[in-house]
């Protein structure tokens, strides 16, 4: 056992050169990773007034000023009715339950990747920044139409005279940003993995190639197989000849 672990030592130090192959998976695994688009900027604007009120509450009267809505978005991300509603369209014919990993999971992604603004006093900016495209299109067009729809009800419910307001309405179309970046650190588990699965497979090919070579390797080995006793053995004298070299 201890010989054939010795062995196989040195038929790795033999074949030092051939660890230089671990590095290539992980390094391939970067480079590929930091030359994909991994993240999306997904805005659009909308043409509305600061002053409006949104008819966001249950009740039939519910009004909340935008200004509140500016300080505290998820009041209107997270408002119950919109979020079962975009989970009813999103997962057409899947019921609705506040337990259920999929809808907590949309929850999350709401929480953690739309934001809202108004950089003036005109102009409302409904943004999604996150891995997902499709997902980000979808909520960005969902919460941008909720915005001019619910704005226009709450200038019903305010009884305000629409001609004082100009009605909102979006700007453009939706701007999609891509981008990458050379790391981030959630590519950490997967190249942790991917350089694990790299030194097995190269430590295996190792031992293959050692275990397969024909060549006697020790003195031992000689006598077992050829039956004849061992009068003396050569030295390697390049490890002789480096170590005079080396001494001073």
């Amino acid at each position: 056992m201890y010989f054939n672990i010795k062995r196989y030592f040195y038929g790795i130090s033999k074949r030092r050169f051939w660890l230089l192959l671990i590095l290539f998976p992980p390094m391939f695994y970067i480079f590929v990773s930091a030359s994909n688009t991994d993240r999306f900027y997904i805005k659009q604007n909308i043409s509305i007034s600061k002053g409006l009120t949104l008819a966001l509450a249950s009740g039939p009267a519910g009004l909340k000023q935008m200004n509140e809505i500016v300080a505290h978005p998820d009041d209107f991300f997270l408002n119950t009715f919109a979020v079962r509603k975009l989970y009813t369209e999103l997962y057409v014919g899947t019921a609705v339950y506040r337990a259920d990993g999929q809808f907590r999971n949309l929850l999350e992604m709401i929480k953690n990747n739309m934001s809202f603004e108004m950089p003036s006093e005109d102009v409302a900016i409904i943004a999604f920044n996150g891995k997902d495209k499709a997902i980000g299109q979808t909520l960005v067009s969902y919460y941008a139409n909720r915005l001019i729809q619910k704005s226009k009800e709450g200038l019903v419910r305010s009884k305000h005279e629409e001609s004082s307001f100009r009605l909102p309405s979006l700007m453009g179309n939706m701007e999609i940003k891509e981008h990458r970046s050379l790391w981030r650190p959630d590519r950490l588990v997967p190249l942790v993995l991917i350089s694990f699965i790299s030194l097995i497979a190269v430590l295996m090919v190792l031992a293959v190639l050692e275990w397969s070579d024909p060549s006697f390797k020790s003195e031992r080995q000689v006598a077992q197989y050829l039956e004849l006793p061992i009068l003396g053995s050569l030295p390697d004298l390049n490890k002789i000849s480096a170590a005079l070299h080396s001494k001073p």
